[in-house]
């Protein structure tokens, strides 16, 4: 797989200043605190008598607009439950490291997980969104190391670098450029120039990422990020828009 590479580069000193400019938010900075502290783990995340508070906090927070259709929280909720058992154990077979190296084995625990949310309704009719967007940024934090976060902000940012590389098979400038592509079918394309882009990155500049990442954090609200988490601040910040945190911009709504 290596020889099939997408190769990428990206300017460091850029993005240090995009993880600053938003590690300086002290609201951006509570939330991901909060999400840290009520996602510990893949089991605690994954327990089925109090999804229901992850969801909500999650979809506050973070502004993934699931009022927009009533009952739509309640049939996530239930449908994550149902099935918390099967994806901790898909989740916990995950290696930490799984998304650098193996990232098949991402795309293939993503083709089970994510359709938990995006096929929450039993609903004939198809009534409900998918909630493309909160499922990303769900499964993302029940396991930071493996699930890139879809978004329109990343999403506009990393259409622009695959262009300047000319990448095949980009991710789309926008759901309306994806034509007949599912959203099953696109979230691979995160997964691989995650996976790339990483592999692509010598360890100074991992280590320089990571370590800027949490220098620049407000003392009282630190945690651990991922390289994966740290990259996801970058594109979202770097993807155009005002707002600092996703809690306070319409977040996805669109996905």
């Amino acid at each position: 797989m290596t020889s099939e590479r997408q190769q990428y580069e990206i300017d460091v000193d850029a993005s240090v200043e995009s993880i600053r400019r938003l590690n300086s938010s002290a609201t951006m900075a509570a939330s991901e605190h909060l999400l840290d502290h009520h996602f510990p783990s893949v089991e605690a995340a994954l327990e089925p008598t109090t999804i229901a508070e992850r969801v909500v906090l999650l979809d506050g927070l973070w502004a993934t607009q699931l009022f927009r259709e009533s009952g739509a929280s309640d049939l996530i909720v239930n449908n994550i439950a149902k099935h918390a058992k099967q994806l901790i154990e898909i989740l916990h077979a995950l290696p930490v490291n799984a998304l650098e190296n193996k990232p098949e084995m991402v795309v293939a625990a993503a083709s089970v997980g994510l359709p938990v949310i995006l096929n929450h309704t039993s609903s004939s009719a198809g009534s409900f969104r998918q909630n493309y967007s909160f499922a990303t940024k769900f499964f993302h934090w029940v396991t930071r190391e493996h699930f890139p976060i879809v978004d329109k902000r990343a999403r506009n940012r990393i259409n622009a670098i695959q262009r300047s590389h000319n990448a095949p098979n980009r991710i789309r400038s926008d759901t309306a450029a994806m034509g007949g592509l599912t959203y099953a079918a696109e979230y691979p394309r995160w997964i691989t120039f995650y996976s790339d882009l990483i592999v692509g990155l010598v360890p100074r500049d991992r280590e320089r990422l990571l370590r800027e990442d949490h220098d620049s954090q407000i003392p009282s609200y630190r945690i651990k990020n991922s390289l994966l988490r740290i990259l996801d601040k970058v594109f979202y910040t770097q993807g155009g828009g005002s707002g600092l945190g996703r809690f306070t911009t319409v977040g996805g709504a669109d996905e």
